[in-house]
């Protein structure tokens, strides 16, 4: 399994979340997935470090997608 951080950087602040996919799943993958997402939904439910959290996907300005290494 591979390990990524994603981060929503919203008007005023940044969150992020940790998502673990396949082997064979690229960080291109997941943003185009997350892209797809935030396009066709109004809300967004994230599992941030503090817990769940809903975002207004009309607040998102960038999504960023890196790989975590272990």
């Amino acid at each position: 399994m591979k390990r990524y951080q994603v981060s929503y950087i919203l008007e005023d602040h940044v969150k992020t979340e940790k998502v673990v996919k396949d082997l064979n799943s690229t960080a291109e993958q997941i943003f185009d997935e997350l892209i797809q997402t935030v396009t066709t939904t109004n809300f967004l439910k994230i599992r941030s470090e503090q817990g769940h959290d809903r975002l207004d996907t009309s607040l998102i300005r960038y999504i960023r997608v890196s790989a975590l290494n272990d």
